[in-house]
């Protein structure tokens, strides 16, 4: 071959490896931060929220060999600063252990955090939040009153335990020494448009799951919520999420979830029709048929937003992917519940899933699953980012009315909807007929619709309106409903874990004509279970269900590349075949679980699962009666001899397994694998165009095939020339 065209050749090659080295890449899938076997960083396992670890040393083999390795009490309330002492304090945490590097942690509710060797269960160091409250109420505009905490979360980028404190402010604690590393404070303080206090009882300024973090792009994110119950105050505070750089801890974006209380704002619900869906609906086409139910949002024509109005913390950990810098997350419930005559219109944007561009601080896209919620049926917890064989990246999320929602992760686009309440007719958790029936689940609510000018504006509470008697007996009930926690996606099977609870409530909103009340009278009825349900994400279908005769479950489940794991309120943890739903193995703990378990490993390498236990019944998942303590559970010595550990310092570090024991089932289940035939929506409506960050993917692959073109073109072009 002559010299010119060796030449030729090379040009060319090189210029073909290059445009594969561009496209390669971008046809891996994105993978979640931190998902690891060793390590339990976020509230939900990972920074996609899939409550999945790719531990291997548990299996279905060796599962029935699990026993209590150590307990730590922790200590009362009483125990808390002095500064503390004059509020109101909750006893125990609510908060789901984090596990890193061979330490465990977790925080209380009277903000006491705590490092505990994970092999031995013996206490490293605690911390303690503090606060003069006095000066803080005359710097802030802030009413300090209960903390309370739904999550912590371990960041690696600064080697910090995030914590979020009682005065708008979130802290970092050295994951080593227990030492204040980070303090951002007054996020609060000078709100646009905010002209009222802030307050954190029972979901307030301190029940953040989490701080979020985008470390591409140098920020944290965080949430200013209004109050849970925003009829009991004078005015509540406007919701507002933020995005905080990392190097100066400055407020760099913005986005609002209330309109501004300081003026007339008349097209509230309209700013962002073009990127909203009310329900499966495009808002632009809800607008078109009935713009005035939009219109005047939160507030009677012509003035300000109702002081009696609010939207309430995001309870769940803030789903961000760094691929994107898109920031997914829900807001709580709106306010005030039952009794909505003083707040007309859909009140966005309460009860709604977001997703929020963190580089240009502006709301990508919006859906609202409930216009005007009237029930507290709100999005609670957190939503699940994922890769789905055949529908790509999705945001799936469930709330209290019993509807699961897969949306497109880019657009928010529903994919397809799900009515839970009519395949546990088809379970037999409830029955049809029961609806209508004493003690089995009262009238279905009225979901509603968003161009009706009754529900958007005229209709004042449940009871006593077109859709409910008075006093109102509903189905489901408000403090949990259907999806009362956290779901758990298994990425190498594409299943969808989720509880689906079964319990009921009366409600009765007096007073119509003052501030809005919330619920005066509840009452508990004798329909109370829960199903697990194993769902194929791609298309909806129910893969099994297990059935438990306790109902109210809180407690999130883990999944591992053989088992689920889950925590109830009967004091059991149970490890399930996660194809079958076979029950494999229970663990009595002798009290109640309802914070959700995890999973890590200690110095050593060996495989944990950790359970906060003794929350107490009723409203024990909000408000623990007792101070709880933390258990840890992990293989017998004989059953551990059989593993073989292959550690590593890396986040992605795994195990490999030659367990020899069999498994024995230990517990009677209702396990049902039978297909259930349900009312799943499929959307088929056409997309709305949408404010993205980013490229979509079919942009991105076109921009990358032109760009092969171009350089073969080139190349050819060059070969031509010699």
């Amino acid at each position: 071959m002559s010299s010119s065209k060796q030449s030729r050749v090379a040009i060319l090659s090189v210029l073909v490896i290059l445009a594969f080295g561009t496209i390669v890449p971008s046809l891996v899938y994105a993978a979640p931060v931190a998902s690891s076997a060793k390590d339990w960083q976020y509230v939900n396992g990972d920074s996609w929220a899939q409550n999945y670890s790719p531990e291997t040393q548990i299996t279905k083999s060796n599962a029935d060999q699990l026993e209590v390795k150590w307990i730590f009490p922790l200590q009362g309330s009483s125990d808390a600063i002095a500064a503390l002492k004059s509020l109101t304090l909750r006893q125990g945490s609510t908060t789901p252990p984090i596990v890193a590097n061979g330490k465990v942690y977790l925080t209380t509710n009277y903000l006491r955090t705590y490092a505990i060797d994970a092999k031995t269960g013996k206490q490293l160091w605690a911390h303690d939040y503090s606060i003069n409250i006095t000066e803080t109420k005359q710097r802030l505009p802030l009413d300090i009153t209960t903390p309370h905490l739904h999550g912590i979360r371990y960041w690696a980028g600064g080697n910090a335990i995030l914590v979020s404190g009682m005065a708008c402010d979130f802290y970092g604690i050295d994951a080593n020494t227990g030492k204040t590393s980070i303090w951002v404070k007054d996020l609060c303080k000078d709100v646009p448009g905010n002209i009222y206090q802030y307050r954190n009882p029972l979901g307030g300024v301190s029940a953040q799951a989490n701080i979020g973090t985008y470390d591409k792009g140098k920020q944290f994110s965080y949430v200013v919520p209004g109050a849970i119950h925003s009829s009991l105050y004078d005015g509540d505070g406007r919701h507002v999420t933020m995005g905080i750089d990392m190097n100066t801890n400055q407020v760099v974006w913005r986005v609002f979830s209330y309109p501004p209380q300081d003026k007339q704002t008349k097209d509230w619900a309209l700013q962002e029709c073009s990127i909203g869906y009310f329900l499966t609906t495009p808002c632009k086409d809800v607008a078109a048929k009935n713009q005035a139910a939009l219109e005047w949002d939160w507030a009677q024509p012509g003035e300000t937003p109702s002081r009696w109005g609010g939207v309430t913390s995001n309870w769940g950990q803030m789903v961000v992917d760094e691929d994107t810098g898109i920031l997914y997350t829900n807001t709580g419930n709106q306010g005030p519940f039952t009794n909505v005559t003083m707040t007309p219109g859909p009140r966005l944007y309460g009860s709604t899933f977001m997703a929020i561009d963190m580089n240009a601080g502006k709301r990508v896209w919006w859906l609202q699953p409930f216009p005007r919620d009237p029930y507290d049926y709100d999005c609670n917890w957190s939503g699940v980012l994922a890769e789905v064989p055949t529908l790509g990246k999705v945001y799936m999320k469930g709330c209290k009315e019993g509807r699961l929602y897969v949306m497109d992760a880019a657009t928010g686009k529903p994919i397809y909807v799900k009515d839970v309440i009519e395949e546990q007719f088809q379970l037999g958790q409830i029955t049809k007929a029961g609806t209508l029936e004493p003690n089995q689940g009262g009238v279905k609510y009225h979901l509603n619709d968003p161009t009706s000018t009754y529900d958007m504006r005229e209709m004042k509470a449940p009871d006593g309106s077109k859709y409910c008697g008075s006093p109102c007996d509903v189905y489901p009930y408000w403090y949990n409903g259907i999806f009362g926690t956290d779901m758990t996606y298994d990425p190498e099977t594409g299943t969808l874990f989720h509880y689906a609870l079964a319990l009921q409530t009366r409600i009765t909103s007096p007073n119509y004509n003052g501030p809005g009340s919330v619920v005066s009278k509840s009452t508990a009825y004798a329909i109370q279970n829960t199903s697990i349900i194993a769902r194929d994400a791609a298309t909806g279908a129910i893969k099994w269900n297990y059935f438990n005769k306790n109902g109210n479950e809180r407690a999130a489940m883990i999944a591992t590349p053989e088992l689920l794991i889950t925590g109830s309120i009967d004091g059991v943890i149970r490890v399930f075949d996660k194809s079958n739903g076979k029950v494999l193995k229970e663990v009595s703990l002798g009290s109640d679980v309802k914070v959700g378990v995890t999973t890590g490993q200690d110095s050593d390498g060996n495989q944990r699962i950790f359970a906060l236990v003794g929350a107490g019944q009723g409203m024990g998942a909000i408000a623990p009666t007792s101070p709880m303590t933390l258990v840890s559970i992990g293989l017998s010595a004989k059953a551990a001899s059989t593993v073989t550990s292959v550690a590593t310092t890396t986040a992605t570090t795994t195990a490999t397994t030659t367990a020899t024991t069999t498994a024995t089932t230990t517990a009677s289940t209702t396990v049902t694998t039978t297909a259930v035939s349900t009312s799943s929506t499929t959307v088929t409506s056409q997309v709305t165009q949408t404010e993205t960050s980013g490229l979509p993917a079919e942009v991105t692959y076109a921009a990358i095939g032109v760009a092969v073109i171009a350089l073969i073109a080139a190349a050819v072009l060059v070969m031509r020339k010699k």
